[in-house]
């Protein structure tokens, strides 16, 4: 089947939308864990349709960047688009899987002052949470009886050391 119109057309709103608008929650740190895989796979499918859209069109594009203002318009994007990327972006190899999953297998008195707290202090902050621990339980251990995971045990402490 060759992609006309009336297919490109719909996909390329809908995954325009949804990058959008899961872009803006990653902006946002909201649910962001939720919606980082959907956003970047479904930028790759806006992208490849944005890329059938250009090379259908490739005439009326060329057309389009013969005027000055659209010329201007398009390297004014392309500079700040790299200057942005350039000064926020990272080429760090840390990889927060890993030390969640380190954190979450270490017990509270080990994980306590990553958090600027002892393992008392965790422990109050926890049973202010609703949430029953014991010394020398793991964070794992804890959020797995309390249905929120170990890293959901850590997010507590983290902003419970915060106050």
């Amino acid at each position: 089947m060759i992609p006309t119109r009336d297919i490109v057309t719909p996909v390329t709103i809908v995954t325009f939308v949804v990058s959008t608008v899961t872009g803006v929650m990653l902006l946002l740190h909201w649910n962001a864990g939720l919606v980082r895989f959907s956003h970047e796979w479904l930028s790759v499918v806006f992208s490849a349709v944005a890329l059938w859209h250009l090379a259908r069109n490739w005439k009326a594009f060329l057309g389009y960047l013969r005027r000055n203002a659209a010329l201007a318009a398009f390297a004014v994007s392309m500079v700040t688009s790299l200057a942005v990327t350039g000064l926020t972006g990272t080429s760090s190899t840390a990889n927060p899987a890993v030390v969640f999953r380190s954190l979450s297998n270490a017990t509270l008195e080990s994980a306590a002052p990553a958090f600027g707290m002892t393992a008392d202090g965790a422990i109050a902050a926890l049973r202010g949470a609703g949430i029953e621990a014991e010394p020398g339980e793991t964070l794992n251990s804890i959020g797995g009886r309390s249905g929120r995971g170990g890293a959901g045990i850590a997010t507590i402490l983290a902003t419970g050391a915060r106050r």
